[in-house]
């Protein structure tokens, strides 16, 4: 028992510390920004100060502490977490609607996971560009190379994400923890000069503010919710990590280093308020001090820019789980954490992006408006869906649970109105970028469904199979042909189309279906079924960090002593999609399906199937 002890705190232990290198990258650095943006925005007297203060100490405190690490990291998918894992949570009528209130909700699920792509791509440009910009404080005339030096770090970031989280994790949780400390002392510093700062802890001051400014606090809050940035990551990281390590994370430090951050920099404003719009580096001495700051704020940020991109690369692989992106190649990194992967193609595009954003917008300050729109409609849409599992999964508590998510709701519908207030400024940015990603992944979802509707519709089956081959109107070639396929009770396309184009089939026919098991590595042997004289099946169980590779288990103990897999010949299809006349896609849904299905990942390359034994047939289905 002891041992088993040591042993689940170590791994515990070295999960919270990854967790600090990659969860809390993002949010752990929004003191650099956030605070000066709110305050520049909220006024400069004693009371606007404090009252600013207030609202993003609350915030806080509701957002991450209360909302997201009670509740919302309760709301995984076998571990999994992210917007799409809610979405898999919901009740089935609501997840498979195609029309009215249904619909829409799915809609809205999957704008919301777009606009969790489009932070991986603002996190690391506005993170590190904020960052980075504190060269100014160190010598006024560098700040020319604010933008080459963002451009090179975020380069060289994205380039080493194929050596998975838990390699990064162990590197940046150190510095993470490092930087927590450094930002706790640098506000325990300013705090002990001036305590009146600790009067924000009273919730009046937040109140009072609204009050005074009334319709202008959306203003102000749509600055103040850049404190919450990455408490999706908490969501989206889940998988990574687990529950507890993120919850240990955040109430071991995280949580008490960044509130005390907050009041040091309103420590410096209450007693300088010249150094607005430089409250965090403003809190260390010029010189040797401050040139050390901007190390370890870069370095930070660097950090932040993972929590992020690692979100993202769960995203992507959930959406092709659930049926709402193509298949595309997905690399396991870590043989113990089924969550930590690498994703070739979209680490491509989000770094980028990235760099894009950096090169059009130059500042953090530019780059504010877009990101805090993103965060607020992902947050809303999270609340959302608490609030539907209130009443179905969770129904035995939904008298305490709904009305402590319908505040919730009223707090998010909050932010995102203030957030919304940008969008002229830049918040169109990841609105368009969100539609257009959640419209594609809905169109996906559509055309698939119209797609598997025709297969059932055309499909030969496996008595009329039979019954040509009895009459003797199929030639039969010597040879075993395996057909690797999704479904073992239809015929296989490759193989109808042997047999209508071609007259002829092999002699001896084997359907395989590899099915994927939430393990590491399965142990279970593959399964060979003999249905008839020519046909039988392989069922292939494989775990998350295998490679789907059908040659070498029809090559094990259990199924070579019924098939020889090294003389066999594999036949898979490639689709060609010809629109029908009348089809539920509309003409521009047609394009973008066809051309998402053209771009997928090959079967031969996803079951690493031996290209001098491969037939691909060129099948047209009409969609």
């Amino acid at each position: 028992m002891n041992t088993k002890k040591a042993k689940g705190f170590k791994r515990t232990s070295a999960l919270t510390l990854g967790a600090m290198g990659v969860v809390y990258g993002d949010i752990g650095t929004s003191p650099i920004y956030a605070f000066n943006e709110a305050v520049k925005a909220g006024g400069d007297s004693r009371n606007e100060i404090l009252g600013v203060l207030s609202l993003v100490f609350w915030t806080l405190t509701a957002v991450v502490s209360v909302k997201y690490l009670i509740f919302v990291l309760r709301a995984d998918n076998r571990g999994e977490g992210g917007t799409l894992a809610m979405l898999s949570q919901l009740p089935t009528k609501i997840r498979e609607g195609k029309k009215g209130i249904y619909g829409f909700t799915v809609f809205i699920f999957l704008m919301a996971a777009a606009m969790e792509f489009s932070d991986g791509i603002l996190t690391p440009a506005i993170s590190v560009v904020s960052a980075v910009e504190g060269i100014k404080s160190v010598n006024p005339d560098l700040e020319f190379l604010v933008v080459p030096l963002t451009v090179i770090i975020l380069a060289v970031l994205f380039t080493f994400q194929f050596k998975g989280t838990h390699r990064i994790g162990a590197v940046f949780g150190p510095v993470m923890i490092v930087w927590f400390l450094t930002i706790a002392f640098v506000g325990v510093s300013q705090v002990v000069q001036n305590p009146e700062s600790l009067v924000a802890l009273n919730p009046v001051y937040a109140f009072q503010y609204i009050v005074q400014h009334q319709w202008a606090t959306l203003f102000v809050m749509s600055s103040v919710i850049l404190a919450v940035t990455g408490a999706e990551a908490l969501f989206s990281d889940l998988g990574h990590f687990g529950r507890t390590p993120i919850r240990i994370g955040w109430f071991g430090l995280a949580g008490l280093a960044l509130p005390l951050n907050y009041f040091g920099q309103g420590a410096l404003l209450l007693r300088e308020p010249s150094a607005i719009g430089n409250s965090f580096f403003g809190m260390v001495p010029s010189g040797v001090p401050a040139l050390l700051m901007l190390l370890i704020t870069t370095f930070a940020t660097i950090i932040a820019s993972q929590a992020l991109i690692s979100a993202v690369a769960s995203l992507t692989s959930q959406a092709v789980q659930l049926g709402f992106l193509p298949r595309v190649r997905i690399r396991h990194t870590n043989k113990k954490e089924r969550g930590q992967i690498y994703v070739p193609f979209v680490n491509t595009v989000v770094g980028v992006g990235s760099i894009a954003l950096v090169i059009i917008f130059e500042s953090s300050t530019a780059l504010a408006g877009a990101y805090s729109f993103a965060i607020a409609f992902t947050m809303l849409v999270s609340t959302i869906g608490l609030l539907i599992l209130a009443f179905t999964q969770w129904s035995k508590y939904k008298f305490f649970l709904v009305p402590v998510f319908t505040i919730f709701l009223l707090m998010d519908l909050s932010l995102f109105a203030a957030s919304s207030t940008k969008l002229v400024t830049g918040a169109w940015i990841p609105l368009i970028a969100g539609f257009c990603l959640g419209s594609m992944m809905w169109i996906w979802r559509k055309g698939r469904q119209q797609l598997d509707l025709r297969l059932h519709e055309t499909s030969m089956t496996w008595d009329e199979v039979a019954k040509l081959r009895k009459k003797g109107k199929i030639n039969l070639t010597d040879n075993l042909g395996i057909y690797p396929s999704a479904v073992i009770d239809i015929v296989p396309q490759a193989l109808e189309q042997q047999i209508r184009v071609m007259g002829s089939m092999p002699k001896n026919v084997v359907v395989v279906k590899v099915t994927s098991v939430d393990m590491p590595y399965s142990h279970k042997a593959p399964e060979f079924t003999q249905i008839n004289d020519f046909l039988s099946t392989v069922s292939i169980s494989s775990g998350f960090m295998e490679q789907r590779n059908v040659p070498r288990a029809l090559r094990s103990k259990t199924i070579a002593p019924h098939i020889d897999e090294r003389e066999a010949i594999y036949f898979v299809t490639d689709r060609t999609l010809v629109p029908k006349h009348r089809t539920d896609l509309n003409r521009v849904e047609e394009v973008i399906f066809t051309t998402l299905h053209r771009n997928a990942t090959a079967p031969a390359h996803f079951y690493h199937l031996p290209d001098r034994r491969v037939i691909t047939f060129d099948v047209s289905i009409e969609v």
